[in-house]
Parts: C-alpha cells; sequence; structure tokens
C-alpha cells in the first residue's frame, strides 16, 4: 500500500482569518484524492510519538518513539498499544506510521485535514473517527483541535495537533491496573478516548452557560448596558464553535450505533450506545441554552425600547410644563420610577416576558 501515498509539501502561506472562521482551506485545490496536505497551523517545531502498551498485568510507556520502531499490527496476544502522535504538521512522520500499519490512504489524508468535519470511516480491517477535542479557558473561551482516532485489532493511534489533551484520566486509569481498561481490547480503548473528548464538551457547555446566566443577570438586575449585544454575540460565536464539532459527531455516533461495523464485537455496544445518550444530552443542552440567550436578547431590547419611550415622554412633559398651567404635574407624572414603568409596559420582570 506504500505506492498508493502521496507525499505533498506543506504550503507555508498562512491561514487567513476568514480561513479560520469558516473551517475551509483551499491548499487542496486540483490535488487527486489521497493527496495528503495539512490545512492547519504548525504548533510545535518536532513531532513526536509515543506509545502505552499494556496487558492485564504489564504496562510498558515509551517516549520518543521513531516510526521504524512502532510494533505495528500483530497476530499474537501482545497486549494494547496505543499510539499518540504529536505534531500533524509532519506529513512524511504521518505517511510512514500509516505505511508502518497498513492504514487507507484516504484516512492520512483525513488526518491532516485539520479543516475537516468530524467523521467515521469502516476500513473493514480497521476504522477511522475524526473528531474536535473541546478545551476552555477564561481568557481565551473555546479552544478547537482536529483529533484522530485509528481503530485496529490490537492497537489505537491518535493523532493530535499540540500537546496537551482530554486525555489524562484514560492514563491514569491505564496506569492504575486495576481498572477495566486494561483487562478489555482496543475497542474499549477507542471508546474510552470518544467519551473522554464528549466529556470535555459538557464542560465547556457549562462554562458557556454562566456567562448567559450573568447576562440575564445583568439585563434584569443591573439596568442597562451598552456591552449587552456584544457579549450575547460573543457567547453566540463561542456556541457556533461547539456546535459545528458536536452536531456531525452526533451524527456520525448515532450511525455507529445503529450500524456497527460487522468486526465490531458486541461486548463494546452497550458503551456506545451510552455514549449516543450522553452526546445527545450534550445536544439537547445546547439547543435549550441557544434558546435562553435569545430570550435575553430580546429582554435587552425590550427594555432599551421601554426606556427610550420612557425618556421620550420625561422629554414631552418637560416641555410642557414650562409656561404651561398644570405643567408642573405633567412633568411629575412623567418621571415614574423603573420598576413601575416595567409594570405600565406589560411586562412581567420575573417571567422575564410580556
Amino acid at each position: 500500500m506504500a505506492e498508493d501515498f502521496k507525499r505533498v509539501a506543506d504550503p507555508a502561506a498562512p491561514l487567513s482569518q476568514g480561513v479560520e472562521r469558516l473551517g475551509i482551506s483551499s491548499r487542496k485545490v486540483g490535488l487527486a484524492p489521497g493527496s495528503v496536505v495539512h490545512t492547519g497551523t504548525r504548533h510545535v517545531e518536532t513531532a513526536s510519538i509515543s506509545t502505552m502498551t499494556y496487558t492485564s498485568d504489564q504496562l510498558e510507556e515509551v517516549q520518543q518513539v521513531a516510526p521504524n520502531d512502532l510494533r505495528g499490527p500483530t497476530e499474537g496476544d501482545d497486549g494494547v498499544q496505543w499510539v499518540n502522535v504529536i505534531g500533524l504538521h509532519d506529513t512524511d512522520l504521518v505517511l510512514d506510521i500509516g505505511e508502518r500499519y497498513g492504514l487507507h490512504p484516504l484516512l492520512m489524508e483525513d488526518t491532516v485535514a485539520v479543516r475537516s468535519r468530524p467523521t467515521f470511516v469502516d476500513y473493514e480491517n480497521h476504522a477511522f473517527l475524526s473528531l474536535k477535542m473541546l478545551s476552555w479557558s477564561d481568557s481565551d473561551g473555546v479552544d478547537v483541535e482536529h483529533v484522530s482516532l485509528v481503530l485496529g485489532d490490537d492497537y489505537v493511534i491518535s493523532f493530535q495537533e499540540r500537546p496537551g489533551d482530554v486525555f489524562d484520566a484514560v492514563r491514569q486509569r491505564i496506569r492504575a491496573g486495576t481498572s477495566r481498561i486494561r483487562r478489555r481490547d482496543s475497542e474499549y480503548l477507542w471508546y474510552a478516548l470518544i467519551d473522554a473528548v464528549v466529556d470535555h464538551y459538557l464542560y465547556t457547555i457549562e462554562q458557556l452557560a454562566n456567562q448567559v446566566d450573568e447576562l440575564e443577570e445583568q439585563v434584569w438586575h443591573e439596568g442597562h448596558s451598552n456591552d449587552v449585544p456584544a457579549r450575547v454575540q460573543a457567547v453566540r460565536s463561542e456556541m457556533v464553535l461547539v456546535r459545528r464539532a458536536l452536531r456531525p459527531l452526533r451524527d456520525e455516533v448515532e450511525a455507529l450505533v445503529k450500524e456497527p461495523p460487522a468486526w465490531f464485537s458486541e461486548e463494546i455496544a452497550p458503551f456506545m450506545s451510552d455514549l449516543r445518550t450522553h452526546v445527545l444530552q450534550i445536544s439537547d443542552a445546547l439547543d435549550s441554552m441557544r434558546d435562553s440567550l435569545a430570550s435575553v436578547m430580546d429582554a435587552h431590547l425590550s427594555i432599551m425600547a421601554m426606556r427610550t419611550r420612557h425618556e421620550f415622554r420625561v422629554h414631552a412633559g418637560t416641555r410642557g410644563s414650562m409656561g404651561l398651567p398644570g405643567g408642573a404635574h405633567r412633568h411629575g407624572r412623567a418621571r415614574v420610577g423603573y420598576g413601575r414603568l416595567l409594570q405600565t409596559e406589560g411586562l412581567d420582570v420575573i417571567g422575564g416576558r410580556r
């Protein structure tokens, strides 16, 4: 299969902000299918490979492994091997790994196409899933990283753009030696890595939900603020990133549960069904949060409209009081309190609706 791979130099042209925002790239225009071109940004100086090989009673961890030193697929009972690759810009390294494990050329192409949507493909003797790994920071908000997980009979290969991931809990379970993962096959490791990614989707959504709660507090209890539309748009932009990562993954997991590959074992089916439920719950939470954010913006606009009408009445009352009998009385009536204004406009403050 080695001759099927097409080695293409990675273009050095930087990606524009529009490309980053839309998640597209024109670097592969005109190239044949199977052309391995990195479509993202270089995050590390040198790509690296590490492995964890384990059975129920043995564990071996190796850092800085050369592609030629990788075990590759085996026919014996040599345990499960997890190969973790960091640095997708090194397409030669990625291709060497693909040749070592006999991976399909289109799989290698999708591995470095970091702008592509999450997808699952069954190649009969190995399977491929690409997905987006989300993380959250208070300073930068949602961070998205392209991750690919390859499943074979006795191995899992994870491809990452940069160091730092959400897999530390999985590593600790493997090192513990007493967990379920050490007694199961590569399918369970593959599932555990996907589940770890999905768990952090929930954490990211929780952080965004906190921001929506703060906006609701600001709109209903802190009075008028000119920055509400900007803050709403900022949260909405972060939600778009989550939705673009979650919805394709939801579809792929749903299809995988309904029609799993023929070579998948029956033991993994309950875990994949549980994963589907988890993904659907997170998707429902995201939809609910989107509705809440829309309600916050509607409430802000309603209050702004009421304040404008109130200020107009005050202004009209002030002008009417100049030189006119009873003007002071009209002026006094125009200066109603803000709480009374909400009542007279028919807005239910507690319910957040008219």
